[in-house]
């Protein structure tokens, strides 16, 4: 009995241990005390629907694995229609040791920096319980206007990983 319920959590494990590419993502909405928006609305996965999406959910301990990022996003903000295509980045609050008052305070340069991007708080790790992404890690996913994951990955780099992505989302916005 007990190797039989070992089994079935390893199986449950597997099953959500990365984002869906076959169907759409499932709902999800964050608001009061588990997040939502840096301004303090609530955030929903519908928003997601009729853009292609790059958003990248990150530790906050991680984020130096985004610096690989910095000249492709420049890119996209300089060059993509932003009524076709938006960049979510969703700070993972509860991955990190650092105070919550801490990490609002560091993005708010950010956010004046940055406004074509929309940044979103996860106090409580939603991402990672709803749609299986990495906990502790920084992870990018590319979700087409219909919702559906067409990229995901999670940790380091290698490679021409970049130009891949960079070619994806330019392709897929239209």
């Amino acid at each position: 009995m007990k190797k039989l319920l070992v089994l079935l959590s390893l199986t449950a494990v597997a099953l959500f241990a990365e984002v869906s590419m076959d169907k759409p993502l499932s709902a999800l909405t964050i608001e009061g005390d588990d997040g939502g928006h840096y301004e303090g609305e609530a955030w929903s996965s519908s928003m997601l629907k009729g853009k292609t999406t790059m958003l990248m959910y990150v530790d906050p301990d991680e984020r130096s694995k985004g610096e690989v990022f910095k000249s492709t996003i420049a890119g996209f903000e300089k060059d993509l229609d932003f009524s076709k295509f938006q960049i979510v980045v969703v700070i993972n609050l509860n991955a990190t040791w650092k105070p919550n008052a801490v990490i609002r305070k560091m993005m708010k340069s950010k956010v004046d920096e940055h406004p074509k991007r929309i940044y979103v708080l996860d106090v409580n790790s939603a991402f990672v319980k709803n749609w299986g992404l990495t906990d502790d890690e920084y992870n990018t996913i590319v979700i087409n206007d219909n919702a559906q994951v067409i990229y995901s990955h999670s940790g380091e780099w290698k490679g021409d990983e970049m130009d891949k992505i960079n070619t994806l989302v330019r392709s897929t916005v239209k």
